[in-house]
C-alpha cells in the first residue's frame, strides 16, 4: 500500500465546493465553427468561472475521447483538424496556456481521461491507427457503428500498456494538480465480464497510482488520482470497479459518483470512505440529463444540491454545463448554469431558496442504442454507468384501493430551523384514456426530451375528474383530494408531515375496475417555497 505524504493529504483535503468536468475539445471546436478568428479564446473558457460569485474550486480539463490528442503527441495521432494542425506548426501548446489560466486564476486544475471514449472528438468517427493494428484487443457494442472503433478491453494487459503509456506523457509534461479517470465514458469490458476481471482493473489502476505518485515525488508537488464512477456500489460491481479495494489500498483520493443521477447512494460511499482521505463529489450532467429533466430550472438543481449536502457530500462535480453565455450548448439553460455556479456549492447559499425534490427516471438521455427510454425499457447488458438502472420511476399504480405504489423521495431541508410552504406534484400516464377526446382528458404535459424519439416524450394524460379517484399518502397521512394544475395532480403539504431525509409516499386508486389498465407514474415532485428568515 502506498504511503501518502503530508502535503498530499493536503492536497486531497482542498476545499472543491464545485468542480467542473470541462469537455473543452468540444467548446472549441464549437467555438472554432461560429467564429474561427475569435480573440481571446482561451479567457472565454473562463467566463463563469469567474464572475462574481462563483463557487467553482476546480477544473477538470477533458482533452477529448483518449485516443487522438490537440497536441503534437509521441504515441497519439494528431486531430484532423485545421486548427490543431495550426497550433502544432506554430508551437502554441494550447493545452499548456489553459492549464496555465486556470492556475493564474488560483483553480484547482485537472486532466481529465475518458477511459474509452468514442473517437468522435471533431464528431465524425476517426479511424485510430493502434486499434486498425490491433483488433483482437478491442471488443464492440450495439453502439460501435464505425467498424474500426470498438472499445479497449481492459482484461488485457496490451491495452493497460497502451493507455499508460499515453497518460504518462500527459503527467510527465504538463504540471496537472490532479487526474481523472472519467469511467463515465465508455465502458471497459464486455457484457457481463466486468465483476469477474475486477481484478485487471485494479492491477491498472495501481500502474497508474504508483506512476503519478513517482511523477508528484519528482516534482515536489503531489498529483491527485480521481475517479468517475457509477452512483452505487452495485452499479460499479456491474461495470467491473472494486472501488471498496482502490479505497483500502489508497490507490485512488477522490471519487465522482455518477454522471446523470439525481439519486446517488453517498451513505454507502461514506461507509467505504470512512476513516480514509477519500473525498466524495456526486456529479450531475445537464445535456445527457437525468431522464425528464434536461435544462430542469433552478429550483429542480438546487433540491439535488440540497440532497447530496444533506447526505454527506464533500463538494460537487458538474458535467456538460455552459460554461459562458451559449456557449457550447446554445438553446441550454445558460442563465440557470450560471447562478447554480453562484448557489450549489454551499448550503448557505442554499438556504431560503426555493427547490424542488423529484423522483429518479430510469433510461433515457442519450438515445436507445446506448441507454434504453424508459417507456420501451429493457435491462442494460453492457453498462451501469449513465442508465439510471435503479430508479424507481416509471412505474405503474394497483388498482387496487388497499394496495399503493410506495415510492421514496429525499427532502434535504432542515425542517427545524427553514421556514417552508410546500405542494406535491403527480404526473400521470393513463393509457385507458389514449382514445378519448381531447376535452374528455387532462392537457398533455412534455415528460421529457432528449434521447426520446422525435425529441420528446409526452405523457397520455387521463380523464377529466382523475383527481377524484387517486389519493396520495405522504408518510402515511393521507393527503386531501388534489387540484389540477396544467396536467399536473397537485397536493399542499403540510410542513409537520415532511422529514427530513428520505419520505415515504404510497399512491393507490379508488373506484378503478381491476382489469382496467394501470395508471403510470411519469413524475413526482416536491416543490417548497423558503420564505426569508427574519
Amino acid at each position: 500500500m502506498p504511503t501518502l505524504s503530508p502535503a498530499h493529504l493536503a492536497a486531497i483535503a482542498r476545499r472543491r465546493r464545485l468542480i467542473v468536468n470541462f469537455d473543452v475539445t468540444f467548446a472549441i471546436n464549437v467555438q472554432h465553427r461560429r467564429s474561427p478568428a475569435r480573440p481571446g479564446l482561451v479567457e472565454h473558457l473562463f467566463e463563469f468561472a469567474v464572475e462574481p460569485g462563483s463557487q467553482i474550486d476546480s477544473i477538470w480539463w477533458n482533452w477529448g475521447e483518449g485516443n487522438q490528442a490537440p497536441y503534437p503527441s509521441e504515441h497519439l495521432p494528431l486531430y484532423d483538424h485545421p486548427l490543431y494542425q495550426k497550433w502544432a506548426d506554430e508551437g502554441t501548446d494550447i493545452v499548456g496556456q489553459v492549464l496555465a489560466a486556470t492556475q493564474q486564476r488560483g483553480l484547482e486544475c485537472f486532466f481529465s481521461h475518458r477511459m474509452n471514449g468514442s473517437d468522435n472528438d471533431l464528431g465524425p468517427f476517426a479511424r485510430i491507427p493502434a486499434k486498425v493494428a490491433h483488433p483482437d484487443w478491442l471488443f464492440r457494442t450495439p453502439w460501435c457503428t464505425h467498424e474500426d472503433n470498438g472499445y479497449w478491453n481492459f482484461a488485457l494487459p496490451q491495452v493497460h500498456e497502451y493507455v499508460l503509456r499515453n497518460l504518462r506523457e500527459v503527467i510527465e509534461r504538463w504540471p496537472f494538480d490532479g487526474m481523472e479517470l472519467d469511467f463515465a465514458r465508455g465502458v471497459v469490458f464486455p457484457a457481463g465480464q466486468g465483476w469477474s476481471n475486477r481484478e485487471r482493473l485494479t492491477e491498472f489502476i495501481a500502474q497508474l497510482r504508483e506512476l503519478s505518485l513517482a511523477v508528484g515525488a519528482r516534482r515536489a508537488r503531489p498529483l491527485l488520482l480521481a475517479a468517475r464512477i457509477p452512483e452505487t456500489l452495485v452499479g460499479c460491481r456491474f461495470d467491473g470497479i472494486d472501488v471498496e479495494r482502490w479505497v483500502g489500498e489508497q490507490l485512488i483520493d477522490l471519487l465522482a459518483l455518477g454522471v446523470r443521477s439525481f439519486e446517488v447512494d453517498l451513505a454507502d460511499f461514506r461507509r467505504v470512505v470512512a476513516g480514509t482521505p477519500v473525498k466524495l463529489y456526486p456529479s450531475i450532467d445537464d445535456h445527457h440529463a437525468t431522464d425528464g429533466y434536461q435544462n430542469p430550472g433552478i429550483e429542480v438543481l438546487r433540491g439535488v444540491a440540497a440532497n447530496w449536502w444533506h447526505q454527506g457530500a464533500d463538494g460537487i462535480h458538474t458535467f456538460n454545463f455552459n460554461y459562458a453565455t451559449d456557449a457550447p450548448y446554445t438553446g441550454q439553460d445558460w442563465a440557470n448554469h450560471l447562478r447554480a455556479y453562484q448557489e450549489l456549492g454551499e448550503v448557505e447559499t442554499l438556504r431560503t431558496k426555493d427547490k424542488c425534490f423529484v423522483v429518479q427516471r430510469r433510461g433515457g438521455g442519450h438515445g436507445p442504442t446506448v441507454i434504453p427510454n424508459p417507456e420501451d425499457w429493457a435491462t442494460p447488458r453492457h453498462n451501469y454507468a449513465n442508465t439510471n438502472l435503479l430508479a424507481q420511476l416509471p412505474a405503474t399504480v394497483p388498482n387496487d384501493e388497499h394496495t399503493d405504489l410506495l415510492l421514496q423521495i429525499h427532502v434535504g431541508l432542515d425542517l427545524a430551523t427553514e421556514r417552508i410552504a410546500a405542494e406535491l406534484r403527480l404526473l400521470l400516464s393513463d393509457p385507458s384514456a389514449a382514445d378519448l377526446p381531447e376535452a374528455q382528458r387532462l392537457p398533455p404535459v412534455q415528460v421529457a426530451t432528449i434521447g426520446h424519439p422525435d425529441g420528446e416524450l409526452v405523457n397520455i394524460p387521463a380523464a377529466q375528474g382523475v383527481e377524484q379517484t387517486v389519493q396520495i399518502r405522504l408518510n402515511n397521512a393521507l393527503l386531501e383530494q388534489p387540484t389540477v394544475d396544467d396536467g399536473w395532480l397537485v397536493w399542499p403539504v403540510e410542513k409537520m408531515l415532511l422529514a427530513t431525509g428520505a419520505n415515504l409516499i404510497g399512491i393507490s386508486t379508488q373506484g378503478r375496475a381491476p382489469d382496467a389498465p394501470q395508471f403510470v407514474v411519469e413524475k413526482l415532485e416536491i416543490a417548497v417555497v423558503c420564505e426569508a428568515e427574519d
